[in-house]
């Protein structure tokens, strides 16, 4: 019987792998064709007011994406792991339909408060400029439908261990978005680029409609008790995601104190690394969501101790092998002579936040594994703590090196999340495993708790 189910293990580590590295392929894809539509659009109007424009008004849709529809993410797909696909089935559409039409009065309401949201935001900006930002918020926020149903779509797939199709059609609008741009962008202009970014946004979510089905729904309004699970899991995240999550306006406002260029060089920056974190998460943290749920669920705590712990290993030796990556490829641009001044403050910015690579993903493993229990408010209080941190990190970074001084306290500030989160996880599931009926293995997590992160 020991033998048998070790086998199992192995089967099933082994279709995890393959399942990570097609998913983590998939993300990359995506992001590849992200950065080339962003590439091209600046390439073909170039780095000026309209492009400014377009950045800014995509400001107040990223500000909801990263503050509600992650921690939506997050919930949705516990919540719809742990029921059975007929519950599943039958809850899908109420959530769809109710989180799109809560997205379309937000939209409506945005679209009215424009000139004063855009006002605050980039005071800065000439008349002209910040009439034509009103102007491209207003079109770009509609994407936060489209956001709002993939969302739901997404977790729904990922809640019946299907992970390919909702990354692949990121890549399917992707690809269309990009030829949109090329067939009509240097004779529409920048609106063209503002309306493609909506079609990526809810392009994808129309290729998931069909995942919805034709069975039985229950009704939108008498579904108190999905609704009232759904906002009591929210609830915590909501605060801290909006607290947490939108540490890039911070970051903006201190670069925009230093020299002109700081702003874009550190941007662009960020943008490399999130990218790499995020194929890590689509790759190891991912596919092992529902199966954590599924094990809380169950009481099974000595096979969810397990699970967290081959992850986290996999996660650490992925950010190794990126920062190896980086490192790398500095030297052989210092041995070929390759970098200009600006491209020199990019090599020191990247090697400076490289803790974000050895990091970010092991945070974003652990607070997911807190999720998959159905605690949010511990991470999201631990995750308010290490934010606030950060914050007088950031400020003595900056007074301190510049760029440099901020990148490193943002490393500093991923490391004192994961030392945090995972030694409350260790506790928490290693005092889970001690009470549990289940004859406990000793300390699944306590090695991993003292070990550094």
């Amino acid at each position: 019987m020991a033998g048998q189910r070790q086998r199992e293990q192995v089967g099933q580590g082994g279709q995890g792998l393959g399942l990570g590295v097609a998913l983590s392929s998939l993300t990359a894809i995506q992001l590849l064709l992200s950065f080339g539509i962003q590439w091209y659009t600046i390439a073909r109007l170039g780095a000026g007011p309209e492009t400014d424009a377009l950045y800014a008004g995509a400001t107040v849709l990223q500000l909801f994406l990263v503050a509600v529809m992650d921690p939506l993410s997050s919930v949705l797909v516990p919540l719809l792991s742990g029921r059975t696909e007929a519950d599943r089935r039958g809850s899908a559409r109420p959530l769809c339909l109710g989180m799109t039409t809560l997205a379309g009065l937000l939209v409506l309401t945005i679209a009215a408060a424009a000139p004063l949201l855009v006002s605050l935001l980039v005071p800065g900006f000439s008349d002209h400029t910040r009439a034509l930002t009103v102007e491209l918020t207003r079109i770009q926020i509609v994407g936060l439908i489209g956001a709002a149903a993939f969302t739901v779509l997404a977790a729904l797939s990922h809640a019946r261990n299907r992970f390919l199709w909702p990354a692949g059609a990121l890549v399917v609008c992707s690809l269309v978005g990009w030829g949109l741009l090329s067939l009509g962008l240097s004779r529409v202009g920048v609106r063209l680029a503002a309306w493609v970014q909506v079609f990526l946004w809810c392009g994808p979510a129309l290729l998931l409609i069909k995942g919805l089905g034709t069975g039985p729904s229950r009704s939108l309004f008498l579904d108190r008790p999905l609704w009232r699970e759904l906002w009591d899991r929210l609830r915590p995240l909501l605060f801290s995601a909006a607290y947490v999550r939108t540490g890039f306006v911070v970051d903006r406002f201190l670069t925009s104190f230093l020299a002109a260029g700081s702003l874009v060089i550190f941007d662009l920056t960020w943008r490399v690394l999130a990218a790499m974190v995020r194929i890590f998460n689509q790759g190891v943290v991912t596919p092992v969501v529902p199966t954590l749920s599924a094990l809380a669920g169950r009481g099974a705590w000595r096979e969810f101790a397990q699970l967290c712990r081959a992850r986290l290993w996999w996660m650490g030796t992925a950010g190794l092998a990126a920062l190896a990556t980086v490192f790398a490829g500095v030297t052989l641009a210092q041995t070929l002579d390759l970098w200009s001044d600006t491209l020199a403050t990019f090599r020191a910015l990247l090697l400076a936040g490289s803790g974000v690579l050895l990091f970010g993903g092991i945070n974003h493993l652990l607070v997911n594994a807190f999720y998959a229990e159905g605690e949010s408010a511990f991470p999201a209080r631990l995750e308010i703590l290490t934010t606030t941190a950060g914050l007088a990190l950031k400020g003595m970074g900056v007074l301190a090196g510049g760029l440099i001084g901020l990148a490193a306290a943002i490393s500093l500030q991923y490391l004192l999340s994961c030392l945090l989160l995972g030694g409350a996880l260790a506790r928490r599931v290693t005092a889970r495993i001690r009470t549990s009926p289940i004859a406990p293995a000793a300390g699944m997590l306590v090695a991993e708790s003292s070990r550094p992160l």
